[in-house]
């Protein structure tokens, strides 16, 4: 009896062993969580009738009317054609107006900076958080925009975004316009 006993004990011990081994094993797998994103963003600069100044924040688009409200709403760029006789299409820190020429100046000096990425449309398109967060830094005022290009900036509080240009139309003087999507830091 003390035989089966062990014996019995041995199996039953075996058993457990081999069912928790054979169970399916719960795999913790990070949830990615991804930015806040907003796509087809219509931004005209200054002799547009659209918008010229982008919040991430919100995903909308100003008028110059609308910038007592720029620090609430988290207005963090804009965009613009400079220079003369030709106008290249920039993105324009909201601080940057000014030195840029342009009448359509706010008196919010709220700095973001820009940087051209290495970024391809498919990584902008499944790019995480945490890589916005850690890995994206703006470091000029300004910058030239050109189609079908990846943008990173970091605004006034720190927090980092993408922006691709998915079409960039020039216009004529400086009534262009440009279609943005945008992925910014939650």
């Amino acid at each position: 009896m003390k035989m089966n006993i062990q014996r019995l004990t041995y199996f039953l011990f075996a058993g457990m062993i081999g069912f928790t081994s054979c169970s399916k094993d719960e795999e913790t797998t990070p949830v990615k969580v991804l930015p806040t994103s907003y796509t087809a963003k219509l931004v005209g600069a200054q002799g547009n009738a659209a918008g010229s100044f982008f919040s991430p924040k919100t995903g909308m688009v100003y008028l110059t009317a609308d910038s007592a409200n720029y620090v609430t709403n988290g207005v963090d760029f804009s965009f613009a054609q400079t220079g003369s006789p030709t106008t290249t299409a920039k993105f324009i820190s909201l601080s940057e107006r000014r030195s840029e020429g342009l009448t359509r100046v706010t008196s919010i000096p709220r700095l973001t900076n820009f940087s051209l990425s290495s970024l391809t449309k498919a990584q902008f398109d499944t790019v995480s958080n945490t890589y916005i967060k850690e890995e994206v830094l703006g470091t000029n005022p300004t910058t030239v925009v050109q189609q079908s290009k990846v943008y990173e900036f970091t605004n006034a509080e720190g927090k980092s975004g993408l922006i691709y240009v998915s079409n960039l139309d020039l216009g004529s003087g400086t009534n262009g316009s440009v279609t943005i999507d945008v992925k910014f830091e939650k």
